[in-house]
């Protein structure tokens, strides 16, 4: 009862953190530009005006790095010296005993970080490098409209800014309403797996963690329960802080990417601060922004109009765990319904981590529309060990070779 009542303190003041940085956000400055540059163009990438726009985001990533040794550092001196909680640590850093298997990648995994890759370069350089820019139209996604060359324009900006959205003509609102209605319809979540440049950030600092094989946080249920207030405590902010006199902008770690990334100078407030904390978290564990993103939760309020579904085969199903083991959004429903097939949820980014780890075939699958485009395989899950004994053969061969 102790440590329940530690653990909802802990939620209680990481909230009341969040709205007083929120509120006081214009007043802290992370990095202050004394002249805003909107224009840019494809002659000034890589010059050094664009790599001065840059100072600030290679500024997150060197604070995130130590952060990220910080941690490393102090996990490993509690395992080693707090026999009371040193255990507890050690039992939900995801350590892994011998070597990771690796299942070899699907298309569907090779094909999504192609979308992943493309949409960035879009995002952040479509006016810039192909001249393409759509404009009226919006999609939902965390993608900072500072950035004025994107392809396409963010929702996110009206969204967290609704008194300059009523503002408009009514002719303006109905398509903004209406393109990201159809988005949501059409896409759903996808628009967080697939399309997101902070997606991207987040997976690119997971692979990186795999890369130099650091153990990180294996979440527990209590673990996503007190990220749920938090949660809720963005959303508030997003949709309510321009009556305080605020602007979220302020708050989102989108726009110390985009605008920098396309050679803008911007000033970054709280965001910078965000944006460390979001590359350590993501660090240690897969999506950790996701899990509290204030658009993405909304988008998800709809999930039930979505084209895209996770469908699942109750009796092909071994109760293994795999799948909630795999979910970066901790969605326990996908192992736990044994009735339903549709278990799509509202946290649900449709990464395809369930289906890529399920080891029965066609026990779980993704579909749009009904129709099956990934599905569950066990010749895929078993393609790790089948590389792995492949390997152990050759060498065993290379060594007879030698003696």
């Amino acid at each position: 009862m102790k440590l329940k009542r530690k653990t909802k303190l802990a939620i209680a003041g990481v909230c009341a953190g969040l709205i007083a940085l929120a509120y006081f956000a214009w007043k802290f400055p992370f990095y202050e530009y004394t002249r805003d540059v909107y224009e840019t163009s494809a002659e000034n990438l890589l010059t050094w005006d664009h790599l001065d726009a840059m100072k600030p985001f290679f500024m997150i990533l060197l604070l995130s790095a130590v952060g990220i040794v910080l941690c490393i550092r102090a996990r490993k001196r509690i395992i080693k010296s707090d026999p009371v909680n040193g255990p507890f640590v050690k039992a939900h850093t995801g350590k892994a005993r011998g070597k990771l298997i690796e299942q070899k990648r699907s298309v569907f995994m090779t094909v999504r970080w192609m979308v992943m890759i493309l949409s960035f370069f879009g995002l952040v350089y479509g006016g810039i490098l192909f001249g393409v820019q759509i404009t009226g139209i919006s999609i939902p996604i965390l993608s900072c409209p500072v950035n004025e060359q994107q392809t396409i324009t963010s929702s996110c900006y009206y969204l967290a800014h609704l008194d300059e959205l009523m503002a408009l003509p009514l002719k303006d609102i109905l398509i903004f309403c209406l393109s990201t209605l159809l988005s949501l319809v059409l896409l759903g979540r996808v628009i967080c797996g697939f399309l997101c440049p902070l997606g991207l950030a987040q997976d690119v600092a997971h692979e990186v963690r795999q890369g130099l094989k650091i153990e990180g946080v294996s979440m527990t249920e209590r673990m996503y329960r007190g990220l749920v207030p938090i949660k809720w405590v963005m959303v508030v902010l997003m949709l309510g802080l321009v009556f305080l006199g605020g602007n979220f902008c302020n708050f989102c770690p989108a726009i110390t990417m985009s605008p920098a990334f396309a050679g803008m100078k911007v000033s970054l407030y709280i965001s910078g601060f965000l944006m460390v904390l979001l590359l350590i978290g993501s660090f240690f564990k897969r999506r950790f922004w996701c899990n509290i993103c204030p658009l993405g939760y909304l988008m998800g309020l709809l999930y039930k109009m979505s084209l895209f579904r996770v469908k699942k085969d109750c009796q092909a199903c071994t109760e293994c765990g795999a799948c909630y083991e795999a979910c970066p959004m901790g969605i326990k429903m996908i192992y736990t319904e044994r009735e339903k097939t549709d278990v799509t949820d509202v946290n649900c980014i449709m990464c395809g981590e369930c289906v890529k780890k399920c080891p029965e075939d066609h026990a779980l699958a993704l579909t749009f529309a009904g129709k099956e485009f990934y599905t569950a395989s066990r010749k895929q899950v078993m393609s790790g060990y089948q590389q792995k004994e492949r390997t152990k053969k050759r060498k065993r061969g290379e060594k007879k070779g030698h003696d």
